[in-house]
């Protein structure tokens, strides 16, 4: 699978005190994302905005067989991890750096934290879940001790189903993450005014952690 090139918004490089990746859900496309940026509301912050081919991160629906989407899931977790490589090459500070994702998105995101432990600045998981059932509970090696990550989900949720979203959150606390989560009891698939205050919260908290001491 080729990918575009991500688009780029937010805080001037420069200006910036922290990075944040958001990929959209099935379907959408970055505008989705840049609309969430919007609302979120956090200066100084830049974000890049990938697209998936065809609006899909992998092809299959997620209660399908993993090895269905088994491909397709390793090229999009392949194309993050160029992006992330790319900001530290720049210079970005690893613990500067947010991963973000919204419905199929989060659920990469959510795969991508498993697959690759390390001390990021902190993620958004919006109304998603793990992909590979295989790896709930697992302990992901220690890399992500103390990185803050927000979860959300919904008991109604058709889409992500909410014993996905509570598997993520089961296996990224065994990797010593700080979780902070909210799965509702009757919120429809999308993104809540409760989601955006908390990725207002997450990204405002990496900003200040950074900053250098006096």
């Amino acid at each position: 699978m080729t990918f575009p090139d991500p688009r780029e918004f937010g805080s001037d490089w420069d200006a910036a005190e922290a990075v944040a990746i958001l990929l959209h859900g099935h379907g959408q496309t970055p505008d989705d994302m840049q609309a969430l940026a919007i609302d979120v509301d956090c200066p100084d912050v830049r974000y890049i905005l990938p697209a998936a081919k065809g609006g899909t991160w992998f092809p299959r629906n997620l209660l399908e067989p993993f090895e269905d989407n088994k491909a397709g899931l390793e090229e999009s977790l392949a194309h993050c991890r160029a992006i992330v490589e790319s900001l530290r090459n720049r210079g970005v500070a690893q613990d500067r750096i947010v991963l973000g994702g919204f419905a199929h998105g989060a659920c990469v995101i959510a795969e991508f934290l498993v697959r690759n432990p390390r001390s990021y600045g902190g993620a958004l998981i919006l109304s998603g879940g793990l992909i590979d059932v295989a790896a709930i509970g697992r302990r992901p090696g220690s890399g992500l001790l103390a990185v803050p990550i927000y979860v959300s989900g919904s008991e109604i949720n058709a889409v992500i189903p909410v014993d996905r979203t509570r598997g993520a959150i089961k296996t990224l606390q065994a990797g010593g993450a700080l979780i902070r989560s909210h799965v509702f009891t009757d919120r429809a698939h999308g993104i809540s005014p409760e989601d955006i205050i908390e990725a207002r919260k997450l990204l405002t908290d990496v900003k200040q952690a950074a900053e250098p001491s006096a």
